[in-house]
């Protein structure tokens, strides 16, 4: 069993095949945190508890000074209760904020786990166990619900809870987080994911924590370009391999908080869950609330043995398990190629050429309704104008060509030039007169049943007899004025999201395809859409200089088989011209496919293109089943290099790419990473056998790898020979 319970000390301890996590049932009730980190024995650690006494705490014993909820560790915090430091739960019932006191009442242990209704959640395996504790508070009639879900195997905790009003009158939450976790010490640094629109998670933020409180958020109705649900927090001295780092991120997709806060004691708290700026959820007689599934890791093998717990766990446990190790598709996107001009002439066009590049799929991308962006979204009505024979003769012609078929959809939005916004102004996600506009649409609310019964209807019968393998589902601006005609303004962002998450769920039992979720590019990246999506459209940016530090950063959190990548003009941002080589270097770090105009490259460069598919092909499943290693950051703006290796370590692949470096750097040595060290492994460039030892100790030089001078971007192959 991962959870056990020690009825003399009463100590849950929790492990998994690294870590151990530990708690207690303390004085009055209270549940007390003990310990998260490298597994320990089952030992009696309630020695480790605050009990000093400190001025201006307050205690509820009349009789001792030594418990007070201000100083000791817990696992939930509740506003108003004695303790100081920021809550993990606000409520108030019947408009009282009265002292809310929980207390343990009962525990039970189970195998599996039970479902979150309406939010995405880790999926059960054969070891997941669950160790379910409900708190009351009798005063307040009010029970509260937490879940811990064991996946031994990953070394991963996956947390939430329920808050039920078991009173007559009714019950307001004003915050509701899905997890709090708190640490002796503060001898921490943080690490977020940063970035903006067309440079999302290219930023990794690392800063030492300091007393007070620090959030990493999103206000946008939307995970966001700018802020990422992931957050780290480690030893000052953890790198990519060695240190102690614990990681944390949010099954969810829009609005989120993470708050850091040290307390006077020098003492951390990690929060997160919903954020609660503006949130004010009802609940009358007999009413719950879910909070999202926060998923949690720890390692002592650096940054990059977090990242892999999270890469394993994502893979076998979030992601759909029919998409999550079979081959991706590698698809031609129309997008780049003719924009809103897009006809069946030239996707047919298009199609022809995708087979001489080795793609495999052809998506029909924006335009296929509409000819810009003002119009045509929330009627999803085919132009038969530009499609003659409908999206079902477009689909049987591809399908006749020996490839299959995608579409974009935006299901989500409304234009205002629309025959549904004429109809139905009140659907809009607005209440004001004149609602703000952005990117001259509106979003649909969500929160109304029948708005989402209409959505997936339209766009069921206009699908209906189409033959899909792929659809790519887009969301293109942010919420604003976030309210609606028939729900409570402090429940519009949440329901919202139930909203989509069910609109999501629809269609895809509707047409039970590959789904590749989207963003304006990467602004909707986080594990609440990959449980619905393998992968998803990192990011509207497609310089490959650029895309170099968006993917690396990405995979922090994120295995690369989600991180969906083209090859693509190679122009964008940073205006620097790139190798075909370099492009699909880069591209081939995560899901392959093409964005480009094929009418515009030569019968040799198309034939180039489809030796950069069956590479990619050949290599796959170290995306879809391998381990990750980072060995150079683009952050030394010099160079980046990574492998990915097999799980049972036979076959590796690394990958070196130029950024700026100067002929200060003419050759390099670089150490490898990931490999048995008692294996010889072939050197499929060079035929040169080394051992694992050897290459991760002394390393390769990079530069005499092809006995020539670097390139901008090249990949070598090591096959094992002999253990």
């Amino acid at each position: 069993m991962a959870i056990h319970f020690n009825e003399q000390t009463k100590i849950f301890h929790i492990t998994t095949e690294k870590t151990s996590y530990a708690f207690c049932i303390a004085e009055h009730g209270v549940l007390e945190h003990l310990y998260y980190g490298k597994r320990i024995a089952g030992d009696d650690l309630k020695y480790i508890g605050n009990r000093q006494i400190y001025a201006f705490h307050a205690h509820e014993s009349r009789d001792s000074r030594k418990f007070s909820a201000a100083s000791v560790g817990l696992e939930v915090s509740v506003f108003n209760s004695g303790d100081f430091r920021t809550p993990s739960l606000v409520y108030d019932y019947e408009g009282n904020l009265d002292c809310n006191r929980l207390r343990y009442r009962s525990h039970q242990i189970y195998k599996g786990r039970k479902p979150i209704e309406g939010l995405p959640y880790s999926r059960e395996n054969a070891e997941t166990e669950t160790l379910e504790v409900v708190l009351s508070d009798d005063e307040n009639k009010v029970e509260l619900t937490l879940f811990y879900v064991v996946y031994p195997s990953e070394d991963v905790i996956a947390r939430s809870q329920v808050i039920k009003n078991t009173g007559d009158g009714v019950m307001t939450v004003q915050k509701a987080a899905s997890m709090s976790l708190d640490f002796y010490g503060m001898e921490f640094d943080t690490i977020t994911l940063e970035g903006m629109y067309l440079y999302e998670r290219a930023q990794i933020s690392r800063a030492p924590l300091k007393r007070g409180v620090f959030q990493n958020n999103s206000l946008t109705g939307i995970s966001s370009h700018n802020r990422n649900p992931f957050i780290a927090l480690c030893a000052h001295n953890t790198d990519e391999d060695i240190g102690e780092a614990y990681g944390f991120n949010l099954l969810y997709s829009s609005n989120f908080s993470e708050e850091v806060s040290v307390s006077n004691l020098g003492d951390t708290r990690l929060i997160m869950g919903l954020d609660h700026t503006g949130f004010c959820w009802t609940l009358r007689a007999g009413e719950s609330l879910a909070s999202p599934e926060a998923v949690m890791t720890y390692s002592d093998q650096g940054l990059g043995g977090m990242s892999r717990n999270f890469h394993d766990h994502i893979r076998r446990n979030i992601i759909e398990r029919e998409y999550a190790f079979i081959p991706r598709p590698i698809v031609i996107n129309s997008w780049e190629a003719s924009y809103f001009s897009v006809t069946e002439e030239l996707m047919l066009s298009l199609a022809k050429q995708a087979l001489d590049c080795g793609a495999d799929t052809v998506v029909l991308d924006d335009g296929w309704f509409r000819a810009s962006t003002k119009t045509g979204l929330g009627d999803w009505r085919t132009d038969k104008q530009r499609f003659p024979a409908g999206l079902k003769g477009l689909s049987e012609k591809i399908h006749g060509m020996g490839l299959k078929f995608g579409i974009w959809i935006e299901p989500e939005m409304v234009n205002a030039d629309s025959a549904l916004y004429r109809t139905h102004p009140d659907w809009v996600l607005s209440t004001s007169k004149q609602p703000l506009i952005s990117r001259c649409q509106y979003i649909l609310d969500l929160t109304r049943e029948e708005v989402v019964n209409y959505i997936a209807d339209r766009i069921t019968e206009e699908l209906q007899g189409v033959q899909l393998e792929y659809i790519k589902w887009d969301f293109n601006r942010y919420a604003t004025e976030a309210g609606s005609f028939v729900t409570p303004q402090g429940e519009v962002y949440h329901r919202q999201m139930l909203g989509t998450y069910k609109l999501l769920s629809i269609l895809k039992t509707r047409f039970p395809v590959l789904f590749e979720t989207c963003s304006g590019g990467g602004g909707r990246f986080d594990l609440g859409m990959l449980y619905y999506s393998p992968q998803i459209w990192t990011s509207d940016n497609t310089d490959p200089y650029a895309r170099v530090y968006i993917q690396y950063g990405t995979s922090l959190a994120y295995p690369t088989s989600c991180i969906s990548c083209h090859f693509t003009k190679g122009e964008c941002t940073s205006g620097r011209k790139s190798s075909y080589e370099f492009r699909y270097r880069v591209a081939e770090f995560g899901s392959y496919g093409y964005e480009l105009d094929l009418s515009e490259f030569s019968a040799e460069e198309k034939a180039v293109f489809k030796g950069y598919s069956e590479e990619y092909r050949k290599d796959e499943d170290l995306n879809l089943n391998g381990d990750l290693y980072r060995l150079i950051s683009p952050e030394s703006d010099k160079f980046c290099a990574y492998m990915k290796v097999s799980k049972d370590k036979n076959k590796a692949k690394l990958t070196f790419l130029e950024l700026n470096a100067t002929g200060l750097y003419e050759t390099i040595v670089l150490r490898l990473r990931g490999l048995d060290p008692n294996t010889a492994y072939k050197n499929e460039a060079t035929g040169e056998i080394l051992h694992g030892s050897t290459l991760m100790n002394a390393g390769i030089r990079i530069g005499d790898l092809f006995g020539k001078k670097r390139s901008d971007g090249y990949a070598v192959t090591f096959t094992a020979v002999e253990k």
